[in-house]
């Protein structure tokens, strides 16, 4: 019987384009909740000093994008979601 290989997940978090540099990433023993674009993100508990285009006043993070990266490493599979964030005015899907 073929053995299942361990799976290492990773957050990767990118402002205002998937393009851009990701300004954090968390990796994690187990799989992180389900994101929808469209959903709130609180950046309070990061260490934002590299990050770009913080929310001002009155805005938080929504997020716009997301994306998946599966890769079998050989002795692994690793598992990497992508979110990208935007700042808005809090009340904008209102």
């Amino acid at each position: 019987m073929k053995s299942l290989k361990p799976v290492t997940h990773t957050l990767e978090i990118r402002i205002r384009s998937m393009r851009n540099d990701p300004v954090a990433q968390i990796e994690a023993g187990s799989t992180f909740q389900a994101f929808a674009v469209g959903d709130k993100f609180h950046h309070n508990m990061f260490d934002t000093r590299a990050w770009h285009d913080l929310p001002q006043e009155g805005e938080v993070f929504f997020i716009v994008d997301k994306a998946h990266a599966i890769a079998d490493i050989g002795t692994y599979i690793h598992h990497m979601v992508i979110l990208c964030l935007a700042a808005a005015a809090a009340d904008h899907l209102a």
